[in-house]
């Protein structure tokens, strides 16, 4: 698949969201649009024979270090509410998922399709034409229009990690899982935000402490996840 061919496909997955959005439903278009994505991209990667999945890095204690990858970049997000409220940004308020679609559609379903575009499409066909270290910061760049502003640090960080990951293993499946649990832990590690509203400085050094949490839950998961899948039989 040529570069080009992908940016299509990236535009095409935001025309969608965005048409869906404006003339069928703007509080269900996620639950509409992901479904629509996910069978034209697992199609289109089919096709040009790239779509790399398997179970092989997903067993065992395999699957708990990338569970543990996703744990640990969710807490190192919180590093983007930690520097907005030490620039003097107001405390956003919470927000709870929406219904029992919720986990499947952004635990599940989203981070499923996302990872078909970003790291199959983009950075599969990115890194037919460039190196694989061009090839990551393209498709990480690309990826953070997507996502919150304010996050855009973290967001990078996920990016570039994922893209990596996916560049080492092959297996998109693996990327999967932790982008599902990255989504998962970043909701459940919002109380911070409860505790920023009564008391910042309780707040500011429990999200410090959550990111160097993650940070060092990120670097042993990651290290002891790569040594298991190095070990395997090719």
């Amino acid at each position: 698949m040529k570069p080009y061919q992908a940016l299509l496909a990236l535009m095409g997955y935001y025309l969608l969201q965005i048409y869906v959005a404006s003339s069928i439903s703007l509080d269900y278009y996620m639950v509409i649009s992901l479904p629509i994505a996910l069978i034209a991209f697992g199609w289109l990667l089919h096709k040009k024979q790239m779509l790399h999945m398997s179970s092989r890095d997903l067993k065992g204690s395999q699957l708990f270090f990338c569970l543990g990858i996703g744990l640990g970049l969710a807490l190192f997000s919180k590093i983007s509410v930690v520097l907005g409220v030490l620039s003097g940004a107001p405390v956003l308020e919470m927000l709870l998922p929406d219904g029992f679609l919720w986990i499947p559609t952004v635990v599940v379903l989203g981070p499923v399709v996302e990872e078909l575009l970003y790291r199959g499409i983009l950075f599969g066909s990115f890194s037919r034409s460039f190196s694989y270290k061009i090839a990551i910061v393209l498709s990480t760049v690309l990826f953070l229009p997507g996502h919150n502003l304010i996050s855009g640090l973290s967001v990078f960080v996920v990016g570039v990690l994922l893209a990596w990951l996916y560049w080492r293993t092959d297996n998109l499946a693996v990327t999967m899982v932790i982008h599902g649990t990255i989504n998962l832990g970043t909701f459940l590690s919002m109380p911070i935000l409860a505790l920023l509203a009564v008391n910042r400085t309780l707040g500011i050094m429990a999200g410090l402490l959550m990111v160097l949490l993650g940070i060092g839950i990120t670097c042993l998961s990651t290290k002891m996840f790569l040594q298991k899948h190095d070990a395997l039989p090719a």
